[in-house]
């Protein structure tokens, strides 16, 4: 099978020049500083004892990253799918670090890597490959974040800095053109009012077609269709006081994310054996048997006929006022977000309706507050950050199910299309309190001490029945309880961070850390086969050790950070299947995490520069528990999403032209075999994989516009980049990559 990179496979990589990984300039001769707020103080990444890569907006533009998702092929250990197993939505977001995250997107399971826009944390998945629309700086911190953060995050964080209005009226222009009719528009003004208040106002559209052909009923699966606004405003009527307010919006109105039917399974039990040996010979169907025939004969075709679509809103908004200034700074952070709308998938990819999902009424509101104070103690020996942190998120998730079954029907012995109506409401809230200081024991050694307190409360309300019409209206079965009902748990931990550090000279540093990391269980919101109660499952814990060294020298021409870390990881959480077919979050056991990280920068000469991200990472279950439910198919030996070894070697060749700059860029990326689901189905099994991407940008005399030709999957291999394996249904979907893409980028900034 020809096959891609995971994150290339998915993310454009139009690679402009002018710019190093993490690299916001580059000046003759020399690696600029990088500043980053990793430890939410401003501080040179070199000077920073966390794993942490960072992408300035600089990089961004460089890279021609226009979603946050393309940050993993650049990020050791990392992985970013954009859509969610099960759920058919074009933008569901599925991380994982150092072999920790989640890829369920139901309501009552949390991520294990968070995200945060302006230091607002969002909490679910769903609408959450965002634009890196006017964005400043994206910091990916590797490891449990609970000492620094209002909401705790177990795998690691990925930090979105907005840029903040300019003093001066300044004007960006974009548009890319490509194949698959690509058109993407984007525009941003930068308008002060005054001397104390400043705005900008950014917006952008993308419209491309999809690459995956419905052969029966037309259209395309995998197309692209949004627009996106985003609005700051900085008011500053002192110099030690500013009020900072962002609102972004989304619209989402696209196909299903682009899958295909990968095989076949069958067995008794599971609905394809009860369509093909029970229902076909009774009703002689013109579709005929669910077969080997709508398998296709390519990764390009789906036969599915069923309701197609991704329409979502995702809007957001955050107030910060800050206060003082580098010795004393309080910080009130503010934050609201809203996702609404309606996605649909047909799994089984063929005009039978093996199985049909419908969320008509997903709906999720979450808002935060959070107090911050910062500063230095005892001449500047003691820095210091705390925090108190409330949390508190709503939401509707009703799913639709048809499936053809063998539960017992009135009046009929065959097998028929039923249907399965979840109806769930989720009302979750997290209060926290944090701290962190180092203190400089000497000028050249540091020694960090964190702790953290959290309280997770949840609450699910469900209905959920089998009928034998998608109203609802012939009920046949409750499948949890006697019908309506409601469960909740709370759960509370005390989590800590120790570390030293030293620096052995200006140029480089050393650093040891111990951090603890928490995720809270919950409940399991969709069942296909009946049960007395919701089934619950586990909190995730982690203890991590980490070892670094970040050293740049060579007259300033050569960057090199490395981390190795070991994590016990326990109470894994993942997604299985029952028998009966029906998704479930259960505690898979305990693992053990350990690996090495390596990131370089050269400057070789002037106008030749190299970069390179490697990752290794030794993942394995130590403990696996026995299912608390029938399992159609177990825990496998592999953690998901977490190759073995990752690579990019990155390279830019600049000359002058005409005045100007030619800049010609390549970026090889290789990737280890991958599971793509906790069962290791091997219908979703993806081996060894590189990818080769290249660009040629020209830069005008004056530096205000420049035009790129790019061509992302120069080779067009194809890999399997998300999918599930339902073993218990009886079929395996998987979604592909897009193909080979090139266009022309122009760009025009005053």
């Amino acid at each position: 099978m020809n096959i891609i990179n995971k994150a290339s496979a998915k993310r454009p990589m139009y690679l402009l020049a002018m710019t190093l990984l993490c690299q916001p300039t580059m000046a003759a001769g020399m690696l600029e500083e990088i500043v980053v707020t990793a430890q939410k103080r401003a501080e040179s990444l070199q000077d920073t004892p966390v794993a942490v890569t960072a992408f300035t907006a600089a990089t961004i533009e460089s890279y021609g990253m226009d979603n946050i998702s393309q940050i993993a092929e650049f990020t050791p250990n990392m992985t970013f799918d954009t859509t969610a197993p099960i759920s058919g939505v074009s933008s569901g977001a599925v991380v994982f670090i150092r072999g920790i995250g989640q890829t369920d997107f139901s309501l009552t399971t949390d991520p294990g890597v968070g995200t945060y826009i302006d230091d607002v944390y969002s909490s679910r998945s769903i609408g959450g490959v965002l634009d890196v629309l006017d964005v400043e700086r994206i910091e990916v911190l590797r490891g449990p974040q609970g000492t620094l953060f209002g909401r705790n995050t177990i795998g690691g964080a990925i930090s979105i800095t907005s840029r903040r209005p300019a003093e001066e009226l300044g004007v960006d222009l974009e548009m890319t053109l490509g194949n698959y009719n690509r058109q993407d528009f984007r525009g941003a003004i930068q308008l002060p009012i005054g001397d104390t208040l400043r705005t900008s106002l950014a917006v952008s559209s993308k419209q491309r077609d999809g690459y995956v052909d419905r052969e029966l009923t037309g259209g395309e699966l995998g197309d692209e269709d949004r627009q996106s606004a985003r609005f700051a405003a900085l008011f500053s009527p002192t110099d030690n006081l500013d009020f900072y307010l962002t609102y972004d919006y989304t619209k989402i109105d696209e196909e299903s994310a682009a899958s295909v039917l990968a095989g076949i399974t069958e067995g008794v039990g599971t609905s394809s054996y009860a369509y093909n040996e029970v229902f076909v010979p009774a009703n002689n169907p013109p579709a005929g048997l669910f077969d080997s025939r709508w398998l296709g004969d390519d990764n390009d075709k789906s036969y599915g006929t069923g309701k197609s679509g991704t329409k979502l809103d995702v809007q957001g908004a955050a107030l910060t006022v800050t206060w003082g200034g580098e010795a004393l700074q309080l910080k009130s952070i503010s934050g609201w977000r809203k996702t609404d709308g309606e996605f649909n998938r047909d799994p089984d990819n063929s005009p039978i309706a093996i199985t049909e999902t419908e969320n008509p009424d997903y709906v999720h509101k979450q808002f935060s507050q959070e107090f911050q104070i910062t500063g230095t103690l005892m001449n500047d020996r003691l820095d210091y950050v705390g925090g108190l942190y409330y949390f508190q998120e709503k939401g509707t998730d009703n799913v639709f199910v048809a499936i053809y079954s063998e539960v017992p029907t009135p009046g009929s012995n065959f097998a028929i299309p039923l249907h399965i109506n979840n109806y769930a409401d989720v009302d979750n809230s997290s209060e926290a309190a944090y701290a962190q200081a180092t203190y400089r024991i000497t000028p050249d050694l540091g020694l960090t001490l964190g702790a953290r307190y959290t309280q997770d409360d949840k609450e699910y309300k469900y209905e959920q029945y089998i009928s034998a019409d998608r109203e609802g209206q012939m009920k046949i079965i409750d499948l949890v309880g006697d019908g309506t009902g409601k469960v909740k748990d709370d759960f509370s931990k005390t989590t800590y961070k120790a570390g030293l550090e030293y620096n052995f000279s200006d140029a480089g540093m050393v650093y040891g850390s111990y951090s603890e990391g928490f995720k809270s269980g919950g409940f399991n919101i969709r069942y296909v086969v009946p049960r007395p109660e919701p089934l619950a499952f586990a909190p995730e814990e982690v203890e991590s050790w980490e070892l670094g060294l970040k050293w740049q020298g060579w007259d300033d021409r050569l960057r090199i950070n490395t981390a190795a870390f070991y994590t016990d990881y326990t109470e894994v959480q993942v997604t299985l299947f029952e028998t009966g077919g029906g998704p479930l979050t259960q505690n898979a056991g305990e693992a053990e995490l350990k690996g090495v990280e390596i990131e370089m920068t050269a400057l070789l000469t002037d106008r030749l520069q190299l970069n390179l991200a490697g990752g290794y990472i030794d993942a394995k279950y130590t403990k696996i528990n026995v299912p608390t439910t029938d399992i159609a198919q177990p825990v496998g030996e592999k953690l998901p999403n977490t190759p073995e070894y990752t690579f990019l070697l990155g390279g830019q060749y600049s000359a002058p032209l005409a005045g100007g700059t030619l800049a010609l860029r390549l970026d090889y990326y290789y990737s280890d075999e991958v599971e793509n689901d906790a069962q290791n189905s091997p219908f979703l099994a993806q081996d060894s994989y590189s990818t080769l991407n290249t660009s040629i940008t020209f830069t005008s005399p004056e530096e205000t516009w420049d035009v790129v030709l790019f061509c992302d999957n120069v080779t067009d291999e194809r890999i399997i980049t998300s999918g599930d394996s339902n073993f218990g249904l009886g079929f395996h979907e998987a979604n592909y990559n897009r193909p080979r893409e090139y266009g022309v980028i122009v760009r025009y900034g005053l």
